[in-house]
């Protein structure tokens, strides 16, 4: 998997400069707290076009996507997201807040996703989620604040002759007026370490089943290539 490269984010210095100027005892838990955060790998990458759960995002065209985040020692994690569409100018911008916790026989998250879209904030929304993870493979469970919508996906992985190969199946209940549809992605990639940074190419097949199996909704191939830092 990703090489684990950690470092300090900037904004810490800044909110550790501002903990000094207030009292010993503020700054001191300020930065005691601070120094159990550290920055998570990041990444961007280049994608033959955009897929989310088995949906074309960006009309086929090729997109930009990359993310930021850091982790706390309790668990606590915070991520920021992009992607660019391809149409409009548009770009969607997702913020995760997470929660996770290992009890040793298996793992478990929760946490909230606020999507954004610039020149498109009528596509806003905001999901709530939890999730299990077992060495078998990982479940979790999505809902749309403001759709109502259900999503659910299981996922599972093995890693064969350096190479990893992932399946997820996703499953969608609609609250009203919809047909549910299901989305099976397949994935293989491989990570080339070049010391400072990993070079991680891929790719991924969307195979559509249900109310997504139409010619509108063509089976998708997402080719793409990450540098991991």
């Amino acid at each position: 998997m990703f090489k684990n490269m950690k470092y300090k984010l900037g904004v810490f210095s800044v909110l550790s400069t501002m903990a000094v100027m207030g009292s010993p005892a503020q700054a001191m838990d300020i930065e005691s707290i601070l120094s159990d955060a550290e920055a998570t790998d990041s990444n961007i990458g280049l994608y033959s076009q955009y897929v989310w759960r088995g949906q074309r995002q960006s009309a086929g065209a090729m997109s930009i996507q990359g993310d930021i985040g850091m982790a706390h020692d309790s668990g606590l994690s915070a991520n920021a997201w992009f992607a660019t569409l391809g149409t409009g100018n548009a770009t969607e911008f997702d913020f995760t807040i997470d929660y996770s916790a290992d009890l040793g026989f298996m793992a478990y998250s929760a946490g909230l996703i606020l999507y954004r879209y610039h020149n498109n904030g009528a596509a806003n929304t905001t999901e709530v989620y939890a999730g299990v993870k077992h060495e078998v493979g990982a479940a979790t469970f999505y809902y749309d604040l403001n759709s109502k919508n259900i999503w659910i996906d299981f996922s599972s992985g093995v890693e064969l002759a350096e190479f990893v190969v992932e399946g997820t199946l996703s499953f969608a209940v609609p609250d009203v007026g919809s047909s549910e549809f299901v989305n099976l992605a397949v994935s293989v990639s491989k990570e080339v370490d070049l010391d400072d940074i990993i070079l991680a190419p891929s790719f991924t097949y969307h195979y559509h089943m249900g109310a997504l199996d139409t010619p509108a909704t063509p089976d998708a191939l997402v080719l793409s290539i990450n540098i991991v830092y």
